[in-house]
């Protein structure tokens, strides 16, 4: 059951996060991805995660 409820916060984190700016280059935006196999919120220009979770 904690499983569960921890997933779906991890989840929702990851949601929040999608469009905002990235905060290591100028001209990108954030995405939902995997980096490395993990699930991630990653810059569509630099291709540098913001959040990863593993």
């Amino acid at each position: 059951m904690q499983e569960t409820s921890r997933s779906g916060t991890t989840e929702s984190m990851l949601r929040s996060l999608v469009g905002d700016d990235c905060c290591w280059c100028t001209a990108g935006t954030l995405t939902r991805e995997t980096f490395k196999g993990d699930d991630a919120v990653v810059c569509e220009n630099c291709e540098t995660p913001a959040v990863r979770v593993w």
